[in-house]
């Protein structure tokens, strides 16, 4: 519904997006839009978008389905292409925040912290992203007040 009172037909504005990783399609069909963290900054794809290929950081992923509703992801990253109306996101991980373990994500935190800590052992590069990724798991879950801060679901 538009601010006006009109009803807003999505169907209209529609695209065909894809995200796949690299154990399975997190999401296929038709969509009003996709907002993505690229490496560059936030950006949103909405039906005839110019064609590009971007990297794609940690962050939230947005997507509007057809319904209006939206689904929202965790991702570790990867590359999008956009084209003729099809939007492709390559992911690392793709993750939808209600499938998110926010207890298992707090404990690769507090791992991540103590491999950084234990520089001699790990490499301080892979401690750093695996602190990245579960930090970004566990604060779209927050965001979505999905969880309470000690990492327990809501009812």
């Amino acid at each position: 519904m538009r601010r006006d009172g009109h009803k807003v037909d999505f169907m209209e504005k529609t695209f065909q997006l894809e995200i796949i990783t690299p154990r399975h399609v997190a999401f296929k069909g038709e969509v009003v839009d996709f907002v993505a963290p690229g490496t560059d900054g936030s950006f949103e794809i909405l039906k005839n978008h110019t064609s590009f290929v971007s990297s794609i950081a940690i962050g939230e992923i947005r997507v509007r389905r057809t319904d209006g509703s939206e689904i929202y992801y965790a991702t570790s990253g990867g590359f999008v292409e956009v084209d003729k109306n099809r939007v492709t996101f390559l992911a690392e991980s793709c993750e939808d925040v209600n499938q998110i373990d926010a207890t298992r994500a707090r404990g690769a935190y507090e791992r991540a912290l103590q491999r950084l800590e234990d520089r001699s052992s790990y490499d301080p590069e892979q401690a750093r992203n695996a602190l990245l990724r579960a930090r970004n798991r566990i604060r779209v879950v927050e965001k979505h007040d999905l969880v309470d801060k000690r990492g327990h679901k809501r009812d």
